[in-house]
């Protein structure tokens, strides 16, 4: 299978799905439409355990620059109070997605991983950074909590301190530290991140596929069960509400233009 749709650009090629951002000239920016046609491809995987690694690559200088900002990351939000819930779920449903499909999931991170990118990397198993990655969750200057289950995500991958300091800051955090911290997995040169994803999928590929899927489904549920896990059941109802404000209207327009002029 290999298309191209709605910003991804998907390839199979024997056990592997491979996945690519594919919006360089945008720096892969997030969107409905995206995120649909991901969602797509996770409902298929589910009921394919003949694949058995997932990987995502973002294409061109950026891994992901996050959400979208000049559409929209969510889908037209018509109709009563339960239908505008339901749809700001939408991104926070996909990366629980994530967790249950049986095979095996890598993320190749390089250039900026912000916001939203970086929420997406953090539900891959494994995440492999070239030395060039810069990772911001920029949220917060924005005028909007974490949401996205974001919060609980990091805390389970990098724990409670670390995901702090970098939520609450929005400050630039680089490869070393995202290695240092254990986000990153593994940390390579920038032009050897491509050969460090083919190893890194190689050594998956040379494990039996029983015991893999196994240990995969063994360690997503023990991920899910993360008490931090549990706090991300009203990210929808914070986000929904942080968009009513005039502190979030404000907010993100001052941030917007300090993005034009740097």
């Amino acid at each position: 299978m290999t298309e191209d749709a709605s910003g991804l650009t998907i390839v199979e090629t024997g056990r592997i799905v491979r996945v690519t951002l594919d919006r360089p000239e945008r720096l892969n920016v997030l969107d409905d439409e995206l995120r649909r046609a991901f969602a797509d491809l996770l409902h298929e995987l589910e009921d394919r355990p003949e694949v058995s690694v997932l990987v995502l690559t973002g294409a061109g200088r950026a891994f992901s620059a996050g959400a979208d900002f000049r559409r929209t990351a969510y889908p037209p939000i018509d109709g009563d109070w339960v239908q505008r819930r339901h749809a700001t779920g939408s991104w926070q449903r996909l990366l629980a997605q994530l967790d249950r499909i049986p095979q095996a999931t890598v993320a190749a991170l390089h250039g900026h991983v912000v916001g939203g990118g970086a929420l997406l990397a953090s539900a891959f198993d494994i995440r492999l950074a070239a030395d060039d990655t810069l990772l911001r969750i920029p949220e917060l200057a924005i005028g909007i909590p974490l949401t996205w289950a974001g919060i609980p995500l990091l805390v389970r991958e990098v724990g409670l301190p670390t995901a702090r300091d970098w939520i609450m800051t929005c400050r630039a955090v680089d490869a070393v530290e995202l290695h240092r911290s254990g986000f990153a997995s593994r940390l390579v040169p920038a032009a050897e991140l491509d050969a460090a994803l083919d190893r890194c999928v190689e050594e998956l590929l040379a494990v039996p596929p029983g015991p893999l899927a196994m240990t995969r489904a063994m360690t997503a549920a023990i991920g899910r069960a993360h008490p931090a896990m549990l706090a991300g059941w009203g990210d929808a109802d914070h986000q929904h509400w942080s968009f009513t404000e005039d502190e979030y209207r404000d907010a993100a327009r001052a941030y917007a233009r300090r993005l034009r002029r740097d």
